[in-house]
């Protein structure tokens, strides 16, 4: 897989789950991915659970902007012990959504480690909030 071709994965993830499109997720995580929150919380274990924390966020809050502002993939060639390739990824994010009677503005970075035999696949990602505003 290119850089070029992550980018693209990474872009159609981010357009996947802002139109709520949550079966057409469970093509970009790979079945046993985790997920470690900003909150501190405990990693979020599977696919499934991956994308109810889509889901969650879809039913509480209302999304108004979502932008990357950074993007940045690191190649690491193939493994050897199962032939794929392994790229590390790191968004820079600004998000505007409605919470709780309150309108936020946040920053973050999210970190992905991608890997691809023919499809790329998430196995690792980690949220981290860099800014959070509440605007009203």
């Amino acid at each position: 897989m290119t850089t070029e071709s992550i980018e693209t994965f990474i872009q159609e993830l981010n357009s996947t789950w802002q139109r709520g499109d949550f079966a057409a997720l469970e093509n970009f995580y790979h079945e046993n991915v985790v997920l470690l929150p900003p909150d501190s919380a405990e990693p979020i274990h599977g696919r499934t659970a991956v994308i109810e924390s889509y889901k969650e966020f879809n039913e509480q809050a209302t999304l108004s902007e979502f932008r990357i502002t950074e993007l940045q993939i690191y190649p690491f060639g193939s493994t050897t012990s199962v032939d794929s390739a392994i790229h590390m990824v790191h968004m820079r994010f600004e998000v505007a959504y409605r919470l709780d009677g309150h309108n936020y503005r946040d920053s973050g970075l999210e970190v992905y480690t991608v890997m691809s035999n023919t499809e790329p696949q998430i196995i690792w990602r980690s949220q981290n909030v860099l800014e959070n505003r509440i605007t009203d």
